[in-house]
């Protein structure tokens, strides 16, 4: 079975009722941390939306479907209340086992984790922690949450008709 991903991993208190106002509905909840499924429409579709060109600070060797705007931040800063936010973006591409994942967590726009960093190393930076028999992937659930939704193909039309 596959894995293909892509989510906004947020650090802290949200507020659910604005993030349904800005497309952000969580696919899981643990403790303090929430699972929002977006993918670079998503992102393209609310950067243009508000008028934003800025990127976020990325490493190199990211796929070309991994979302890069800063209106990311923007979102999290809005659905938490805070000025610096704790999120990180990830994505998975996986079947039978076989693929690759992604992930960059931030501090507002200020970049926590190195080049190439795992998953686990993200969530890590988001005060995640592994226990004796799971790693972070899978103490917050993410082995459970294999694909993302159907409502997020909206943002391929929303984006058309923007013409982004």
């Amino acid at each position: 079975m596959g894995h293909h991903i892509c989510a906004l991993v947020v650090a802290g208190r949200v507020d659910a009722g604005h993030g349904h106002s800005v497309g952000l509905r969580a696919e899981l909840v643990h403790d303090d941390i929430s699972v929002f499924p977006i993918d670079h429409y998503f992102s393209a579709y609310w950067a243009a939306r508000r008028g934003s060109s800025a990127q976020l600070d990325l490493p190199d060797g990211l796929p070309a479907t991994f979302p890069d705007e800063a209106v990311l931040c923007d979102l999290v800063r809005e659905v938490t209340g805070t000025d610096e936010p704790r999120f990180a973006i990830i994505q998975t591409d996986y079947f039978g086992g076989i693929g690759d994942q992604w992930a960059v967590a931030f501090a507002g726009r200020r970049r926590l984790t190195a080049d190439q960093a795992s998953i686990n190393e993200a969530l890590a930076a988001l005060g995640v922690r592994a226990s004796a028999s799971a790693d972070e992937f899978d103490v917050i659930g993410l082995g459970e949450f294999r694909s993302n939704p159907d409502h997020l193909e909206r943002y391929v039309d929303l984006c058309d008709e923007l013409g982004v």
